[in-house]
Formats: structure tokens, sequence, C-alpha cells
């Protein structure tokens, strides 16, 4: 009965930190990733080539947020590919 305890309790602990990590997200996180998905190469090199367009958006349009940034990223993305 202990054992059985134990696994609800642990259970439930995993249960919490996956939804803590879920909602505490922020948004240039789940934007980056949404970036990940579109470009269709290694992690390095998406990151790399995240970094120029981001280096790029920032001198084009100062003084916005992360996620300004990404979102027009991805929608320039988006529309290049239409």
């Amino acid at each position: 009965m202990n054992s059985d305890i134990v696994i609800l309790v642990v259970g439930a602990v995993l249960i919490l930190a996956f939804f803590y990590w879920f909602l505490h997200r922020t948004e240039a996180s789940r934007l980056r990733d949404q970036y990940f998905l579109h470009v269709h190469q290694p992690r390095a090199e998406a990151e790399a080539s995240l970094a120029r367009h981001m280096a790029r958006a920032q001198e084009q349009h100062p003084g916005k947020s992360e996620a300004w940034y990404l979102r027009k990223i991805l929608n320039d993305l988006r529309r290049d590919r239409r």
C-alpha cells in the first residue's frame, strides 16, 4: 500500500511539473519552436539562420520585442513559401 501512494505522488508531481513547464513558456520560446519546425535544416544551421534573420529584423525595425521579431520572421517565411 505504501508503494502505491509513492507511485501516485511521484506521478502527480511529474504531471504538475509538465503543466508548469508548458504554461510558463514564453511566447518567444513557442515562436522559436515554430521557426525550427518551418525550416528544414539541422538544428545548428537553423539556429544560425534564425540569428541572421533576427539581426536583420532588428536593424530594419529597432526597439521591438523578441516575440515581435519572431512573428515577423515567421510571417515572412510563410509569405515567401506561397
